[in-house]
């Protein structure tokens, strides 16, 4: 975060017209901050570049704004919806939030296909297969993850197959099946150990703890 914060300093100095990173470094910005849970910072940043990079008409950030603003509408709409479950308006506040998400998650994915980037398409498959897990559409959500993996496979992209796999566990949890989700988790912390790629220790953790599942030695 420190470096990120030092890079949109140089930017801001460079363009003072536009003090916010964007881009493909904006959007790498808002996936550090969404792993850190700050949804409302997101929203702020990724809301203000959409419209910067929409003047421009660049298909890939416009998507990967969209990707940002989806995520971090699901984030919030989870948070708001567990808080407080018992609060007169958690169930609306959640179908709100889960609607935002949807509109956002929707128009990335159709982005990243338009400008044809197979590296970035997993994501948005991946953040839209955790929103219709989250609304209970599990049939969809396999369909967009299926996806997801098979890109990654195919193109060798070893960080999206671990993230197909976690989600994949969670999949399977929402569905009770807890025996294929071990073997989920168990592919996703092998490769999460063998790549040395710690920003998913925490989930393979959270995963852990929820299946009862010893951590490895």
């Amino acid at each position: 975060e420190e470096l990120f914060r030092e890079a949109e300093a140089m930017q801001e100095e460079r363009q003072p017209q536009l003090p916010l990173l964007y881009s493909l470094w904006g959007f790498r910005y808002c996936d550090l901050l969404l792993g850190r849970g700050e949804a409302s910072e997101v929203l702020r940043r990724a809301e203000q570049t959409l419209e910067w990079v929409m003047t421009q008409n660049w298909l890939l950030d416009i998507a990967l704004d969209h990707l940002s603003l989806g995520r971090a509408h699901l984030l919030q709409a989870q948070r708001e919806g567990t808080e407080d479950p018992s609060a007169s308006d958690a169930p609306s506040a959640l179908r709100a939030g889960l609607t935002q998400a949807a509109t956002h998650l929707n128009r990335a994915v159709d982005g990243l296909r338009r400008a044809g980037t197979q590296d970035h398409l997993p994501r948005g498959l991946l953040a839209r297969a955790a929103l219709h897990r989250a609304q209970g559409q599990f049939a969809r959500a396999q369909r967009d993850l299926e996806e997801a993996l098979t890109i990654a496979t195919r193109g060798g992209m070893r960080l999206h197959e671990a993230d197909c796999h976690l989600e994949s566990a969670h999949l399977h949890l929402a569905r009770g099946e807890k025996a294929q989700a071990r073997e989920s988790l168990s592919k996703a912390r092998r490769m999460v150990q063998e790549m040395g790629y710690h920003r998913r220790d925490g989930e393979v953790a959270a995963i852990e703890e929820l299946l009862g599942a010893e951590a490895p030695n």
